[in-house]
Protein backbone atom coordinates (compact mmCIF):
# COMPACT_ATOMS: atom_id res chain seq x y z
CA UNK A 1 0.00 0.00 0.00
CA UNK A 2 1.23 3.41 -0.94
CA UNK A 3 0.83 6.45 1.72
CA UNK A 4 1.78 9.87 2.14
CA UNK A 5 2.41 12.97 4.30
CA UNK A 6 0.52 15.45 5.58
CA UNK A 7 1.92 17.13 8.88
CA UNK A 8 -0.50 19.69 11.59
CA UNK A 9 2.65 22.09 12.26
CA UNK A 10 1.00 24.61 10.75
CA UNK A 11 -2.83 25.37 9.76
CA UNK A 12 -3.98 23.19 6.85
CA UNK A 13 -5.15 25.31 3.68
CA UNK A 14 -7.11 24.91 0.55
CA UNK A 15 -3.38 23.65 -0.93
CA UNK A 16 -3.26 20.49 1.64
CA UNK A 17 -6.95 19.89 0.36
CA UNK A 18 -5.71 19.74 -3.53
CA UNK A 19 -2.79 17.47 -2.54
CA UNK A 20 -4.53 14.93 -0.94
CA UNK A 21 -7.20 14.67 -3.46
CA UNK A 22 -4.05 14.61 -6.10
CA UNK A 23 -2.74 11.79 -3.90
CA UNK A 24 -5.24 10.01 -3.46
CA UNK A 25 -6.65 10.00 -7.28
CA UNK A 26 -2.92 9.09 -8.18
CA UNK A 27 -3.35 5.63 -6.04
CA UNK A 28 -2.24 6.50 -2.55
CA UNK A 29 -4.55 4.90 0.16
CA UNK A 30 -3.17 6.38 3.22
CA UNK A 31 -1.95 9.38 5.29
CA UNK A 32 0.51 9.17 8.25
CA UNK A 33 0.60 12.43 10.01
CA UNK A 34 2.71 12.98 13.61
CA UNK A 35 1.48 14.38 16.71
CA UNK A 36 5.17 14.33 18.14
CA UNK A 37 6.96 17.81 18.79
CA UNK A 38 4.37 19.69 18.07
CA UNK A 39 4.82 22.96 19.88
CA UNK A 40 1.33 24.33 19.35
CA UNK A 41 -1.45 23.78 21.88
CA UNK A 42 -2.86 20.84 22.56
CA UNK A 43 -6.49 22.28 21.31
CA UNK A 44 -4.69 24.16 18.06
CA UNK A 45 -2.96 20.07 17.16
CA UNK A 46 -6.29 18.64 18.10
CA UNK A 47 -8.63 21.13 15.76
CA UNK A 48 -5.79 20.42 12.84
CA UNK A 49 -6.09 16.94 13.62
CA UNK A 50 -9.77 16.95 13.36
CA UNK A 51 -10.37 18.55 9.81
CA UNK A 52 -7.37 16.05 8.51
CA UNK A 53 -9.45 13.05 9.29
CA UNK A 54 -12.73 14.94 7.99
CA UNK A 55 -11.20 15.39 4.88
CA UNK A 56 -9.62 11.53 4.95
CA UNK A 57 -13.13 10.58 5.50
CA UNK A 58 -14.39 12.58 2.68
CA UNK A 59 -11.68 10.88 0.52
CA UNK A 60 -11.79 7.34 1.84
CA UNK A 61 -7.91 7.82 2.87
CA UNK A 62 -6.83 5.87 5.86
CA UNK A 63 -5.32 8.13 8.64
CA UNK A 64 -2.20 6.60 10.62
CA UNK A 65 -0.69 9.17 13.44
CA UNK A 66 2.61 9.05 15.24
CA UNK A 67 2.28 9.55 18.85
CA UNK A 68 4.35 8.61 22.18
CA UNK A 69 2.87 8.13 25.36
CA UNK A 70 3.48 12.02 26.73
CA UNK A 71 2.38 13.21 23.33
CA UNK A 72 -0.67 11.41 24.54
CA UNK A 73 -0.77 12.94 27.84
CA UNK A 74 -0.42 16.42 26.78
CA UNK A 75 -3.28 15.64 24.36
CA UNK A 76 -5.50 14.80 27.11
CA UNK A 77 -5.61 11.28 26.13
CA UNK A 78 -4.28 8.01 27.94
CA UNK A 79 -2.85 5.07 25.76
CA UNK A 80 -4.55 2.72 28.06
CA UNK A 81 -7.85 3.69 27.07
CA UNK A 82 -8.67 2.44 23.55
CA UNK A 83 -12.02 3.78 23.53
CA UNK A 84 -11.25 7.50 24.67
CA UNK A 85 -8.09 7.26 21.76
CA UNK A 86 -11.10 6.32 18.57
CA UNK A 87 -12.08 9.51 19.53
CA UNK A 88 -9.01 11.30 17.75
CA UNK A 89 -10.69 9.32 15.08
CA UNK A 90 -7.80 8.21 13.28
CA UNK A 91 -7.25 4.63 11.63
CA UNK A 92 -4.61 3.57 13.19
CA UNK A 93 -1.72 5.23 15.89
CA UNK A 94 2.28 4.53 15.28
CA UNK A 95 3.74 4.10 18.55
CA UNK A 96 7.16 5.19 18.04
CA UNK A 97 8.02 4.60 21.97
CA UNK A 98 8.54 1.35 23.98
CA UNK A 99 5.14 0.35 25.42
CA UNK A 100 3.75 -2.02 27.02
CA UNK A 101 2.19 -5.12 24.90
CA UNK A 102 -0.78 -5.59 26.66
CA UNK A 103 -1.93 -1.80 25.54
CA UNK A 104 -0.60 -2.47 21.76
CA UNK A 105 -2.82 -5.84 22.43
CA UNK A 106 -6.02 -3.56 23.36
CA UNK A 107 -5.73 -1.34 20.76
CA UNK A 108 -5.62 -3.98 18.17
CA UNK A 109 -9.01 -5.25 18.91
CA UNK A 110 -10.46 -1.66 18.04
CA UNK A 111 -8.15 0.12 15.34
CA UNK A 112 -4.44 -0.34 13.51
CA UNK A 113 -1.26 -0.54 15.47
CA UNK A 114 2.25 0.31 13.70
CA UNK A 115 4.95 -0.27 15.99
CA UNK A 116 8.56 1.46 15.85
CA UNK A 117 10.37 -1.57 13.98
CA UNK A 118 13.70 -0.75 15.45
CA UNK A 119 12.36 -1.68 19.14
CA UNK A 120 10.65 -4.74 18.29
CA UNK A 121 12.35 -7.69 19.49
CA UNK A 122 11.56 -11.62 19.85
CA UNK A 123 9.99 -11.11 23.57
CA UNK A 124 7.40 -8.60 22.57
CA UNK A 125 5.97 -10.99 19.67
CA UNK A 126 5.57 -13.73 22.69
CA UNK A 127 3.79 -11.21 24.85
CA UNK A 128 1.69 -9.82 21.99
CA UNK A 129 0.51 -13.48 21.46
CA UNK A 130 0.08 -13.99 25.11
CA UNK A 131 -2.17 -10.81 24.81
CA UNK A 132 -4.14 -12.27 22.41
CA UNK A 133 -3.26 -9.21 19.96
CA UNK A 134 -5.05 -8.74 16.62
CA UNK A 135 -2.21 -9.44 14.52
CA UNK A 136 -4.02 -8.91 10.97
CA UNK A 137 -4.36 -5.06 12.91
CA UNK A 138 -0.64 -4.49 13.64
CA UNK A 139 2.39 -3.73 11.63
CA UNK A 140 5.80 -2.49 12.25
CA UNK A 141 7.15 0.85 10.84
CA UNK A 142 10.76 1.93 10.03
CA UNK A 143 11.68 5.53 11.22
CA UNK A 144 12.58 8.36 8.97
CA UNK A 145 16.39 9.95 9.03
CA UNK A 146 15.91 13.88 8.31
CA UNK A 147 19.44 14.31 8.95
CA UNK A 148 21.85 13.33 6.13
CA UNK A 149 24.47 10.41 6.74
CA UNK A 150 21.71 8.96 9.80
CA UNK A 151 19.46 6.65 7.54
CA UNK A 152 19.65 3.03 8.04
CA UNK A 153 21.81 0.68 6.51
CA UNK A 154 19.98 -1.05 3.55
CA UNK A 155 21.43 -4.73 4.58
CA UNK A 156 20.05 -4.35 8.25
CA UNK A 157 16.88 -3.04 6.95
CA UNK A 158 16.46 -6.24 4.73
CA UNK A 159 17.64 -8.21 7.68
CA UNK A 160 15.25 -7.08 10.39
CA UNK A 161 12.23 -6.72 7.38
CA UNK A 162 12.57 -10.69 7.28
CA UNK A 163 12.37 -10.88 10.73
CA UNK A 164 9.63 -9.32 10.91
CA UNK A 165 7.32 -10.72 8.13
CA UNK A 166 8.44 -14.10 10.14
CA UNK A 167 7.03 -12.76 13.20
CA UNK A 168 3.31 -12.46 10.68
CA UNK A 169 4.22 -8.56 10.61
CA UNK A 170 3.36 -6.42 7.63
CA UNK A 171 5.95 -3.53 7.46
CA UNK A 172 6.42 -0.25 6.22
CA UNK A 173 8.90 2.91 5.39
CA UNK A 174 9.62 5.84 4.46
CA UNK A 175 11.12 7.57 1.15
CA UNK A 176 12.07 11.07 0.78
CA UNK A 177 9.53 13.59 -1.64
CA UNK A 178 10.95 15.67 -4.79
CA UNK A 179 9.22 18.58 -3.99
CA UNK A 180 9.08 20.52 -0.72
CA UNK A 181 11.61 19.15 2.20
CA UNK A 182 10.82 19.13 5.53
CA UNK A 183 13.28 21.11 7.76
CA UNK A 184 15.31 21.58 9.70
CA UNK A 185 17.77 19.70 7.52
CA UNK A 186 15.14 19.84 4.30
CA UNK A 187 17.64 16.25 3.40
CA UNK A 188 14.41 14.07 2.82
CA UNK A 189 12.42 11.55 5.03
CA UNK A 190 13.72 8.38 4.39
CA UNK A 191 14.21 5.28 6.20
CA UNK A 192 17.33 4.03 4.06
CA UNK A 193 20.81 6.53 3.46
CA UNK A 194 20.66 4.91 0.20
CA UNK A 195 17.54 6.20 -1.16
CA UNK A 196 18.31 9.56 -0.30
CA UNK A 197 17.59 11.79 -3.02
CA UNK A 198 16.80 8.97 -5.13
CA UNK A 199 13.63 9.26 -7.44
CA UNK A 200 10.74 8.67 -5.75
CA UNK A 201 9.00 6.08 -7.35
CA UNK A 202 12.18 4.29 -8.09
CA UNK A 203 13.03 4.34 -4.33
CA UNK A 204 9.27 2.69 -3.56
CA UNK A 205 10.21 0.15 -6.00
CA UNK A 206 13.41 -0.55 -4.49
CA UNK A 207 11.56 -1.12 -1.16
CA UNK A 208 9.25 -3.17 -2.98
CA UNK A 209 12.11 -5.59 -3.94
CA UNK A 210 13.48 -5.62 -0.46
CA UNK A 211 9.78 -7.05 0.58
CA UNK A 212 8.44 -4.19 2.11
CA UNK A 213 4.66 -4.27 2.20
CA UNK A 214 3.89 -0.72 2.92
CA UNK A 215 5.75 2.66 1.52
CA UNK A 216 5.13 6.28 2.69
CA UNK A 217 6.35 9.23 0.93
CA UNK A 218 7.71 11.41 4.02
CA UNK A 219 7.53 14.95 2.12
CA UNK A 220 5.58 16.53 -0.68
CA UNK A 221 5.61 15.04 -4.06
CA UNK A 222 5.58 17.39 -7.39
CA UNK A 223 2.94 17.43 -9.67
CA UNK A 224 5.14 15.55 -12.53
CA UNK A 225 5.94 12.75 -10.12
CA UNK A 226 2.04 12.10 -8.69
CA UNK A 227 1.40 11.85 -12.34
CA UNK A 228 4.04 9.20 -13.11
CA UNK A 229 2.88 7.54 -9.65
CA UNK A 230 -0.71 7.65 -11.27
CA UNK A 231 0.26 5.70 -14.13
CA UNK A 232 2.36 3.52 -12.59
CA UNK A 233 -0.42 1.98 -9.95
CA UNK A 234 -3.61 2.41 -12.90
CA UNK A 235 -1.47 0.85 -15.73
CA UNK A 236 1.61 -0.18 -14.20
CA UNK A 237 3.17 2.00 -16.29
CA UNK A 238 6.80 3.62 -16.36
CA UNK A 239 6.95 7.35 -17.23
CA UNK A 240 10.32 8.19 -17.96
CA UNK A 241 11.10 11.72 -18.88
CA UNK A 242 13.51 12.66 -21.80
CA UNK A 243 16.00 15.30 -21.98
CA UNK A 244 14.32 17.38 -25.28
CA UNK A 245 11.24 17.58 -27.15
CA UNK A 246 11.31 14.20 -29.14
CA UNK A 247 7.41 13.52 -30.49
CA UNK A 248 8.79 10.22 -32.10
CA UNK A 249 8.79 8.73 -28.54
CA UNK A 250 6.10 10.00 -27.13
CA UNK A 251 3.52 9.19 -29.90
CA UNK A 252 4.35 5.52 -29.96
CA UNK A 253 3.63 2.60 -27.70
CA UNK A 254 6.63 1.08 -26.04
CA UNK A 255 6.80 -2.46 -23.86
CA UNK A 256 9.87 -3.78 -22.79
CA UNK A 257 10.67 -7.38 -24.16
CA UNK A 258 9.53 -10.60 -22.31
CA UNK A 259 13.15 -11.00 -20.51
CA UNK A 260 15.64 -8.24 -18.84
CA UNK A 261 18.53 -7.27 -21.14
CA UNK A 262 21.60 -7.18 -18.69
CA UNK A 263 22.77 -3.50 -20.81
CA UNK A 264 19.97 -1.80 -21.99
CA UNK A 265 16.13 -1.43 -21.67
CA UNK A 266 14.90 -3.27 -24.80
CA UNK A 267 11.84 -1.38 -25.56
CA UNK A 268 9.42 -2.39 -28.81
CA UNK A 269 7.01 -0.94 -30.73
CA UNK A 270 3.52 -2.41 -32.48
CA UNK A 271 4.09 -1.20 -35.85
CA UNK A 272 6.84 -0.58 -37.74
CA UNK A 273 9.03 2.37 -36.64
CA UNK A 274 10.33 4.98 -39.81
CA UNK A 275 14.17 4.22 -40.81
CA UNK A 276 16.71 6.54 -39.19
CA UNK A 277 20.03 7.10 -40.46
CA UNK A 278 23.70 6.81 -38.95
CA UNK A 279 25.05 9.47 -37.17
CA UNK A 280 27.98 11.32 -39.11
CA UNK A 281 29.94 11.51 -35.60
CA UNK A 282 28.77 8.52 -33.62
CA UNK A 283 27.87 9.70 -30.01
CA UNK A 284 29.28 7.34 -27.01
CA UNK A 285 26.07 6.16 -24.66
CA UNK A 286 26.21 6.89 -21.17
CA UNK A 287 23.55 5.91 -18.64
CA UNK A 288 20.04 7.18 -19.81
CA UNK A 289 20.90 7.36 -23.71
CA UNK A 290 18.22 6.39 -26.31
CA UNK A 291 18.99 5.18 -29.21
CA UNK A 292 17.66 3.37 -32.34
CA UNK A 293 19.67 1.21 -34.89
CA UNK A 294 19.88 2.39 -38.22
CA UNK A 295 20.98 -0.73 -39.82
CA UNK A 296 17.83 -2.44 -40.77
CA UNK A 297 17.84 -4.75 -37.81
CA UNK A 298 15.28 -4.86 -35.51
CA UNK A 299 13.48 -2.01 -36.61
CA UNK A 300 10.89 -2.02 -34.42
CA UNK A 301 12.69 -1.86 -31.33
CA UNK A 302 14.85 1.55 -29.44
CA UNK A 303 17.95 0.82 -26.70
CA UNK A 304 18.20 2.50 -23.21
CA UNK A 305 21.75 2.61 -21.61
CA UNK A 306 21.17 0.76 -18.27
CA UNK A 307 25.25 1.34 -18.13
CA UNK A 308 27.59 3.13 -19.44
CA UNK A 309 28.24 1.93 -23.16
CA UNK A 310 30.17 2.29 -26.21
CA UNK A 311 29.74 3.69 -29.58
CA UNK A 312 27.40 2.08 -31.99
CA UNK A 313 28.81 3.22 -35.07
CA UNK A 314 24.95 2.26 -36.58
CA UNK A 315 22.64 3.66 -33.98
CA UNK A 316 21.65 7.25 -33.75
CA UNK A 317 20.80 8.80 -30.32
CA UNK A 318 17.33 9.87 -29.84
CA UNK A 319 17.49 11.78 -26.58
CA UNK A 320 18.23 10.72 -22.84
CA UNK A 321 16.10 9.94 -20.05
CA UNK A 322 16.39 12.81 -17.22
CA UNK A 323 19.23 12.08 -14.82
CA UNK A 324 16.96 11.61 -11.58
CA UNK A 325 14.75 9.16 -13.46
CA UNK A 326 17.61 6.95 -14.45
CA UNK A 327 17.48 4.82 -11.33
CA UNK A 328 13.89 4.00 -12.56
CA UNK A 329 15.72 1.90 -15.33
CA UNK A 330 16.48 -1.29 -13.33
CA UNK A 331 13.13 -1.73 -12.36
CA UNK A 332 11.33 -2.24 -15.90
CA UNK A 333 9.88 -5.33 -15.75
CA UNK A 334 9.51 -7.61 -18.54
CA UNK A 335 6.74 -6.62 -21.05
CA UNK A 336 6.18 -3.47 -19.05
CA UNK A 337 4.57 -0.74 -20.47
CA UNK A 338 6.98 2.58 -20.60
CA UNK A 339 5.78 6.15 -21.58
CA UNK A 340 7.90 8.99 -22.68
CA UNK A 341 7.39 12.52 -21.64
CA UNK A 342 9.17 15.66 -22.32
CA UNK A 343 11.04 17.29 -19.21
CA UNK A 344 9.18 20.57 -18.83
CA UNK A 345 12.36 22.72 -18.31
Amino acid sequence: MLGFSVYLDKDLTADDHNYLLGMRNAGFKEVFTSLTGLKDEADIVLKRLDQLTSWCKDLELKVMADVSQDDLHYLGYDLADAEEIKKLNVTGLRINDQVLMRFVSKLSKTMWVSLNAIYLQPEDITHLKEEAANFDHIRALFDFYSQPETGMDEKWFEEKNQWLHNCNLETAAFISGDGVKRGPFFAGETTLESQRGVYPLAAALNLKDLACNNVIVGDRLTSETIKSFARYTKDHAITLHVDEKNTFLNENQWHNYLYLAQDIVRLRSEGELPKFEAQDLPLDRPVGTISINSNGLNSNEIHIAKRNLPVNKDGRVLGRVCDEECSLLPHIEPGQKVIFKNLEK
